[in-house]
């Protein structure tokens, strides 16, 4: 996943369900960094990532070239 990118946000700690953001940065501490449209502003959240969900909002429409499924 390319960083920033366009994500929906599930984080229940935050109260946050499926809210679109964009992801800026993954902490080596354990937090993302997203950004957050509330009304008219936009506003830096620092979520855990152990409790927080991020769901890409572009999804993939064909395989990565190279990408193999193991059966």
């Amino acid at each position: 996943m390319d960083i920033p990118t366009k994500v929906y946000v599930t984080s229940p700690m935050a109260e946050l369900k499926r809210v679109p953001g964009t992801l800026i940065a993954v902490s080596p501490l354990g937090f993302y960094e997203v950004h957050i449209a509330f009304g008219s502003n936009t506003h830096p959240m620092l979520l855990p990532v152990a409790e927080t969900v991020l769901l890409a909002q572009e999804p993939i429409l064909t395989a990565l070239p190279g990408f193999e499924l193991e059966r």
